[in-house]
């Protein structure tokens, strides 16, 4: 079967342009919110030394890293539950077999969280891992994009199970799902980047004041977070295609 990938484009652009004011209203509690709190207050991760090579500066670079992990911790625990909690609950909305309005999706997002939270813990781990060689990395996401809303369309389906449905849904369409996977990955960085860009170009200017920090901060996570969207709406696009067959 021939995976039609303009298909997948357009079906997640109509959801997109279908729903517009349900996406803004999850989307911006549950995922934009977490993302601007994580911009604001979470301090940025200390920089890799210039040498690994060097014993002073790796040490040096640990104990930055113990440091921040102290001070950040639990504030990036609670950000990524609660970006994970409004996944899940988009996915619901759109692959439960129930079909659940929002307040039945939050309900029903609540219980199967903890099973959500260990599969994105197996999935995150092993594509970061495969990710320092890039094509690896780039390969086993898109392997592995029909993942979540197998999950919650198929439950029950265990962690392990959901990793084979996933493997057997997107079977033959290897090179395209690594394109797919660039996607989001590339659209977050370039919506995000005149933000930066323009929050780098102020920092320390005798004219920057908090009010414009707070300003690049909401649109720096409003970019990504849009592009957190529209990868979802992304793989639930592509899950409906491939177990469909069509």
């Amino acid at each position: 079967m021939k995976l039609d990938a303009a298909a997948v484009l357009r079906d997640a652009w109509a959801m997109a342009k279908r729903d517009r004011d349900l996406l803004i209203a999850v989307g911006g509690v549950f995922l934009l919110v977490p993302r601007v709190a994580q911009v604001m207050f979470v301090d940025p991760t200390p920089p890799l030394p210039a040498s690994s090579s060097d014993p002073v500066a790796l040490q040096a670079w640990l104990d930055a890293v113990a440091l921040w992990s102290r001070h950040n911790d639990l504030l990036v625990l609670a950000l990524t539950l609660a970006s994970l909690f409004g996944t899940l609950t988009l996915l619901l909305l759109y692959t439960d077999r129930d079909r659940p309005d929002v307040a039945g999706a939050l309900r029903k997002a609540l219980p199967l969280l903890p099973r959500y939270i260990l599969l994105a813990l197996v999935v995150t781990f092993p594509v970061n891992i495969a990710s320092l060689l890039l094509i690896p990395g780039l390969y086993l996401k898109g392997r592995l994009m029909p993942i979540g809303p197998a999950f919650v369309a198929e439950r029950p389906l265990g962690v392990i199970a959901a990793w084979r449905r996933s493997f057997a849904l997107t079977r033959g369409h290897g090179l395209t799902l690594m394109a797919f996977a660039c996607v989001p990955l590339i659209a977050g960085d370039v919506l995000a980047l005149p933000f930066e860009l323009l929050g780098s170009a102020m920092n320390g200017a005798p004219m920057a004041n908090p009010v414009v920090a707070a300003v690049l901060d909401v649109c720096n996570g409003g970019a990504r977070s849009v592009a957190t969207v529209a990868a979802i709406l992304l793989e639930i696009a592509l899950y409906r295609r491939l177990r469909s067959g069509i």
